[in-house]
């Protein structure tokens, strides 16, 4: 999970698209999430939240996560014990730098990297004599080569299921909200 504060509007608001995809193509499932970081008040005044503390926001989430398992019967009670006694919980929670509204770039440069593709075509190489895909890493220093039916199947592990959504928006920008300024209009 990557927050990223952002303080844009007068409006709460919130963007979190979930990505399952690591960096060579490996199941890395996640969310980025888009916020701001403090609300307007009285007469257009904005108030900068307080830091975040990461570490308990962190356990927060993999509280509410393991929680989550459990209910629905993937996790049981004793692994739930043996995940709590790793040193790496394998939860992060990460807080950007702030982007200030009328910063149009590091804004468009944010929205596209948390939308994002699975993987970069400028960094596949299709080998039709062997019939594999060589797959490099965003630093360019690691590589994996697939077999082109694995390469597929690798692929197709990210299309979200029928009706599945990638991405879900809150306050401002959410369905309801929408809706409600179109009949306005």
């Amino acid at each position: 999970m990557a927050p990223t504060t952002l303080a844009v509007s007068d409006q709460d608001q919130g963007q979190r698209p979930i990505q399952t995809f690591g960096d060579l193509l490996g199941f890395n499932p996640h969310c980025h999430i888009l916020i701001t970081d403090g609300c307007f008040y009285g007469k257009g005044m904005f108030r900068v939240a307080p830091p975040l503390e990461l570490k308990k926001l962190e356990d927060i989430f993999r509280h509410k996560v393991f929680k989550m398992l459990i209910a629905k019967g993937k996790i049981t009670e004793e692994m739930l014990t043996l995940l709590a006694g790793w040193r790496h919980s394998g939860f992060h929670v990460f807080c950007g730098k702030r982007i200030l509204p009328n910063d149009k770039e590091s804004l468009e440069r944010l929205a596209c990297y948390i939308i994002r593709a699975s993987f970069s075509q400028g960094r596949m190489r299709y080998l039709a004599d062997q019939g594999t895909v060589v797959y490099t890493a965003k630093d360019g220093n690691d590589r994996k080569v697939f077999a082109a039916e694995e390469w597929l199947a690798a692929m197709c592990s990210h299309v979200p299921n029928w009706g599945e959504q990638m991405v879900r928006y809150y306050g401002w920008y959410s369905n309801v909200l929408r809706g409600k300024r179109l009949k306005k209009a």
